[in-house]
């Protein structure tokens, strides 16, 4: 008797285990997202892990696991990993048609563009003595933008030169930009002429507008790093200064554009090898404007192989034919004149020629060299080009 109680015990673990195997993962989902689409660098994250079993089974334990670049660290270490990534497992026990729903908070150390595409489910038989599995994929993405740095200097000098460009360019009023009232003179047509101020004031007025000239600005970046000894901090802080310039020149209403070379594919990034890449946003202002030039920032590998930038503005690139057109527009008049043009290149030596050539002596320019702090950084630059040495500490 005992013997058949054993048996039958034995034949129904197995029959459960049978129908465990095939049924436990059927209408069972997992989600993995973060709450914000992008955060600075040094800033936290959320993600939250949403796990659902839409079916009456019950499953008494379910691991959840998934695995993120180790420049994401878990703010809570518990069941967490680090090797070459960050491994992250949570334990989970589910009733049917139940959801659970965890917030996970991540520290983001370092610029970059992370995913995590997918994870993998676990679960149990009846007496441990089995383990089941199942990946799900997953979509989650988070951009890391560069640190942002106080360019404060770099802003007052670009609305210097700014207004300096101005001056020098003949203005054209836009006739849907209202300025002010002002009166009339002999030069005014008499289409400009406001005849209810006119009439108020008992003298001819005119309306005046704004100008039609745009304020434009464009970030010529430099993030060669190609010498025996490499400075990555200098290339971080490059990014970090072209960043922190876009986006307070952009929150102002103003235009801008970049010219980089990167080292990784970015979106809509020029044919060529690998990793050395070109990239060249025209300028245009807004929040979508920033949002694609911060995330192709955030897609640059400081180690990677990148095209010299003196090859760039010499025009000594090997550049495709389907794009050379507008490779060709960096050196036209209309670019360059339109533009305020900024130059961030710690490579003082190397690129001073190529820049000098590449603005001319009857255009001006703002030269950003970062530098390592208290280590001395001799450039001589024409009076077109005003210089700004920034000291970055060593890291």
């Amino acid at each position: 008797m005992i013997s058949l109680f054993i048996l039958g015990l034995f034949l129904l673990t197995f029959l459960w285990n049978l129908y465990y195997a095939r049924h436990w993962h059927r209408d069972l989902s997992v989600c993995l997202d973060f709450l914000q689409d992008h955060v600075y660098m040094g800033e936290q994250a959320q993600m939250t892990e949403r796990i659902e079993n839409r079916k009456r089974l019950v499953l008494p334990i379910l691991e959840v696991s998934f695995h993120t670049d180790r420049n994401l660290s878990f703010l809570n270490y518990e069941n967490t990993q680090i090797s070459d990534y960050v491994y992250k497992r949570d334990i989970f026990s589910l009733l049917g048609n139940q959801r659970i729903t965890r917030k996970l908070t991540l520290i983001c150390t370092q610029r970059g563009h992370y995913r995590v595409s997918e994870s993998w489910l676990t679960t149990f038989s009846l007496l441990h003595d089995r383990h089941f599995s199942v990946e799900f994929p997953a979509d989650a993405e988070l951009y890391v933008y560069a640190a942002r740095t106080d360019v404060s200097d770099i802003i007052v000098a670009c609305e210097r030169l700014m207004g300096n460009i101005q001056c020098a360019k003949k203005m054209y009023e836009d006739p849907f930009a209202f300025s002010s009232i002002r009166e009339y003179t002999v030069t005014d047509p008499m289409k400009t002429i406001n005849w209810k101020a006119s009439a108020r004031t008992g003298e001819l007025m005119v309306n005046t507008f704004e100008s039609t000239l745009t304020e434009k600005v464009m970030l010529y970046l430099d993030l060669e790093d190609s010498a025996i000894l490499k400075y990555e901090y200098l290339v971080e802080a490059s990014i970090s200064l072209a960043a922190s310039i876009a986006q307070k020149l952009i929150t102002r209403g103003m235009e801008v554009g970049i010219f980089a070379n990167i080292s990784i594919r970015p979106e809509r990034s020029w044919p060529g090898s690998s990793e050395a890449q070109v990239v060249l946003i025209e300028p245009a202002g807004g929040r979508k404007q920033l949002n694609r030039i911060e995330q192709t920032l955030t897609r640059h590998k400081t180690a990677g192989t990148v095209i010299p930038f003196t090859r760039l503005l010499t025009g000594k690139y090997n550049v495709p034919d389907n794009i050379r057109s507008q490779y060709a527009a960096l050196f036209s008049s209309e670019t360059s004149d339109d533009a305020v043009m900024i130059f961030i290149s710690k490579n003082a030596d190397r690129n001073q020629t190529a820049i000098q050539n590449y603005i001319g002596r009857s255009r001006q320019a703002i030269w950003i060299v970062p530098c390592t702090k208290n280590e001395t950084c001799e450039v001589k630059t024409p009076a077109n080009i005003h210089l700004i040495r920034r000291e970055v500490e060593r890291s």
